[in-house]
């Protein structure tokens, strides 16, 4: 299975599901949830660099579209910014369903 299906399938879908559900509570929290991709990246990103210059892990090329952003794939940067956002859409419902009682 390729890294794109695996986002699409795996990420994309359930973030749309909560959005669809939950988009007027999850709209007000935006910047918030863009302020945590921004920061994960930030992180992300030199691990991820680190982690391929020294031999740790690596991405097969037959897995990408082949698309690379200082040494790392595109995907991997979706990957990053969009898992944040999945995260952080059930932390603000979750927080908002126990609030609520």
């Amino acid at each position: 299975m390729s890294y794109t299906i695996w986002l699409s399938f795996f990420v994309f879908v359930p973030i749309i599901i909560l959005w669809i559900w939950r988009f007027r509570l999850l709209w007000h929290y935006r910047r918030t949830l863009a302020y945590a991709m921004f920061f994960a990246l930030v992180v992300s990103i030199p691990w991820d660099y680190f982690a391929i210059k020294n031999h740790i892990w690596y991405f097969p090329k037959e897995g990408n579209l082949g698309i690379l952003v200082y040494g790392l794939p595109f995907e991997e940067f979706i990957f990053m910014a969009s898992v944040t956002l999945l995260l952080g859409s059930i932390v603000i419902i979750m927080k908002y369903r126990t609030r609520r009682g």
